[in-house]
């Protein structure tokens, strides 16, 4: 509402003058279908003349602007009337323009039936002083003949003639040039002023109540709909109980929020703010994991992935494989994301060579391997980025390595970017024992992750559970402080 009043205030305001004409464009009370074809023709150029470029220069020059004023020209409809509007933020400007722009066209009109020649009328009394001076010469010729040679009795006859066609001939062009006075008279006044523009005392623009008003009903209905929006259309989900009913999965990891990103309550001994309840956490988790295999569901290859990026799936696997390898079990991460990857900036290691490497054969797996600084996890990069990341993610050589990498490690944890954005995590998703499904507590909207979830439905996958990653949970059993 203030930013409408403000805004209003600070515009420069416009003030707008009109003159109106009118183009006569039959002369009798009935008018046919050509002539209404006529009419409405002759209106649409009067329109386009008044707003060609060299009326609006030769009214710039007239005024002495320095730039060319909005102008309108437009048809009233039903009528022989047409409406000059000219906006400028001097009213003086506006009016002066109106006028003269008017009396331009007026101008122009006429010249647009002479062409810039001489008109009919002008031709017509040309060839009438010429029959006039011819006919004076016959009638001389027929007296001198008379008078002379009154016994030639034929000759004075063909000069009665000649006498009579000249006579018929002035009668004819006298006719023709008095007919074309009319029409040009009639021509002289085809558009004429009606109403002159008058000095606006008052600027057109901005309507300063219309505005206020408008602002007023705009944010009211606007802060309206997007309490509406946010409440109801797609809120996110805020609590444990939303995320199990939306997703209709098991919670198998609450990771607590931590201010540190990468290997935050692994790596990183030195940090203190919820440290131990972050390694808590990956400790239940892993334990939620070795649940599964002693429920004679043996799971050796984990493909980690969330609805939409930014939701912490790589800070989440690269903690959860550094654990699992903290415990004693030797651990593979394989960042399977050759668009954006993330796993090498984590562990700080080199990036020349990886996974696009060995999928491109320009690598052996010993090439690629790299250790932590955990004896029993090892990473192997993205490698260098590729143009067919899901050409090479479904490839024969992609399903070969992660069986053998099954087969050298207890666990095989990838990587994989984002669901719904792009398919590599798709494709995957058929190469792997199980999927986890990240998300980010307050971040993820409802129906993304319902998407996300009827994607993963469909590829009739087993899918491990949902980590929930910056968990908030009231109580003082969850955050630890040092103390139990």
């Amino acid at each position: 509402m203030i930013v409408v009043i403000v805004g209003t205030i600070l515009i420069t305001p416009i003030y707008s003058a009109s003159t109106t004409l009118r183009v006569a464009t039959a002369s009798t009370s009935s008018i046919s279908y050509t002539d209404y074809v006529y009419s409405d023709r002759l209106m649409n150029t009067y329109t386009k003349i008044a707003t060609s470029r060299p009326v609006l220069d030769e009214m710039v020059v007239t005024l002495n602007l320095q730039t060319i004023p909005d102008v309108k020209v437009s048809t009233i409809s039903s009528t022989e009337l047409i409406l000059i509007i000219v906006k400028s933020p001097d009213p003086v400007v506006a009016q002066n323009a109106a006028n003269t722009l008017a009396e331009i066209l007026i101008v122009k009109s006429q010249e647009l039936y002479s062409g810039g020649e001489k008109s009919t009328t002008e031709i017509l009394g040309e060839q009438l002083a010429m029959a006039e001076a011819e006919l004076n010469q016959a009638r001389s010729d027929y007296d001198t003949l008379v008078s002379d040679s009154p016994e030639d009795t034929e000759g004075i006859a063909k000069a009665s003639l000649v006498i009579d066609l000249k006579e018929k001939t002035y009668e004819n062009l006298l006719e023709q040039y008095d007919a074309a006075r009319v029409r040009e008279a009639i021509r002289a006044n085809t558009i004429t002023i009606i109403e002159p523009a008058t000095l606006p005392l008052s600027p057109s623009q901005p309507n300063v109540v219309l505005n206020i008003g408008l602002g007023f009903i705009v944010g009211l209905i606007g802060g309206i709909a997007m309490v509406f929006l946010f409440e109801n259309l797609n809120p996110r989900l805020y609590t444990m109980d939303q995320i199990e009913t939306v997703t209709e999965l098991d919670i198998i990891g609450k990771i607590p929020s931590i201010k540190a990103k990468g290997l935050s309550g692994i790596r990183k001994s030195t940090l203190k703010l919820n440290s131990t309840a972050f390694k808590e956490s990956f400790q239940k988790l892993q334990t939620k994991i070795y649940q599964q295999n002693s429920n004679n569901q043996s799971i050796k290859s984990l493909l980690v992935t969330s609805a939409v990026p930014g939701e912490g799936k790589s800070t989440i696997v690269s903690n959860l494989a550094l654990a699992m390898g903290k415990a004693g079990q030797k651990v593979i991460l394989v960042d399977c994301d050759m668009r954006i990857p993330t796993q090498h900036k984590i562990f700080g290691l080199p990036n020349k060579l990886g996974l696009s490497s060995i999928l491109n054969q320009q690598a052996m797996l010993i090439d690629v391997l790299q250790k932590s600084h955990n004896p029993n996890t090892w990473v192997i990069t993205s490698g260098p980025i590729v143009p067919n990341q899901i050409e090479l993610l479904g490839s024969p050589q992609m399903k070969s390595l992660i069986e053998l990498l099954m087969q050298k490690f207890n666990y095989v944890l990838l990587d994989a970017p984002a669901l719904l954005p792009v398919g590599d995590a798709i494709v995957l998703s058929t190469l792997v024992d199980t999927i986890a499904l990240v998300t980010r507590q307050t971040y993820t909207k409802e129906d993304v992750i319902r998407e996300a979830c009827k994607v993963l439905a469909d590829l009739n996958t087993k899918i491990i559970g949902v980590i929930v990653n910056e968990a908030k949970q009231n109580g003082s059993n969850y955050y630890y402080k040092g103390k139990y």
